[in-house]
């Protein structure tokens, strides 16, 4: 079940990978890489996971930790 408060982080994340200038049609392939870097060892620094990212063909500048929480925070049970 999908609450408000899951909602607003959604829209916070897209907002934020739209102005980094994801187009809407990458954000759920760059999410995907994502949890698939964070979920492969999930006690990696910021840097190691932007390196993975990097690898995979993604900008650096999506990353940021921030982006990376609200990801956890959309897609991770606490």
């Amino acid at each position: 079940m999908i609450t408000k408060s899951m909602e607003k982080i959604r829209a916070t994340l897209d907002g934020r990978l739209a102005a980094k200038g994801l187009e809407e049609n990458e954000t759920g392939l760059f999410i995907t890489d994502v949890i698939r870097v964070v979920s492969g060892s999930p006690e990696q620094n910021l840097e190691t996971i932007k390196r993975q990212l990097q690898l995979l063909g993604w900008r650096e500048d999506y990353s940021d930790y921030g982006t990376v929480l609200l990801i956890q925070a959309c897609y991770y049970d606490s």
